[in-house]
């Protein structure tokens, strides 16, 4: 089983713990802003312990909107090229539970053969849930998917995928911390 180091994570409210460094802005009012623009409440802290957490985490403390791109947004930016490529690809980003274990990941980008290989519109993949998309999805793939997004390793899968009745190999790198990039071959 992986365990994630607590230090990695903020515990910001209720049922809500973010990863550190996917953290772009922390405003006054105590609103988190993560690197693919998602927006969560924090705990109703005062104006010094919102600026003594940015410090913490080395945040700019100007507005957000003085602040430029964060790089792995930019890497969504440069994948249009992709679009087109004759081999499924995606980016997903890893989503972890208050105890720092992957739970679930979120499409980030998919480029359009993706829709080929697993059977589903782009439109419907992108931004959601791999749960959300596929209900009754297996979730032995998230182990692999966590260790690429938070340690950079590199993993070559190849295993049945019950969700889109095919056997895939599944070529996977961290294109940014928090990320794992994904190239599906159906066997």
């Amino acid at each position: 089983m992986l365990y994630l180091p607590e230090e990695d994570f903020l515990n910001i409210s209720k049922g809500v713990v973010l990863r550190k460094n996917q953290i772009v802005h922390i405003s006054d009012e105590g609103l988190y802003t993560m690197t693919d623009g998602a927006v969560f409440q924090g705990r109703k802290r005062n104006l010094s312990q919102h600026k003594q957490i940015r410090k913490e985490l080395g945040l700019n403390t100007q507005d957000l909107s003085d602040v430029s791109e964060d790089s792995s947004l930019q890497l969504f930016d440069n994948c249009s090229f992709l679009n087109d490529m004759p081999l499924a690809f995606c980016i997903i980003e890893l989503v972890f539970d208050a105890n720092g274990h992957g739970v679930d990941f979120v499409f980030r980008y998919c480029n359009d053969e993706m829709a080929v290989v697993e059977g589903v519109p782009v439109s419907e993949m992108l931004n959601r849930s791999f749960y959300e998309v596929f209900e009754n999805g297996d979730k032995k793939w998230l182990v692999t998917y966590a260790d690429v997004a938070l340690n950079g390793n590199k993993h070559i899968l190849h295993d049945y995928s019950p969700e889109i009745d095919k056997t895939l190999t599944i070529y996977c790198f961290q294109p940014a911390p928090g990320y794992c990039a994904c190239v599906l071959i159906p066997s």
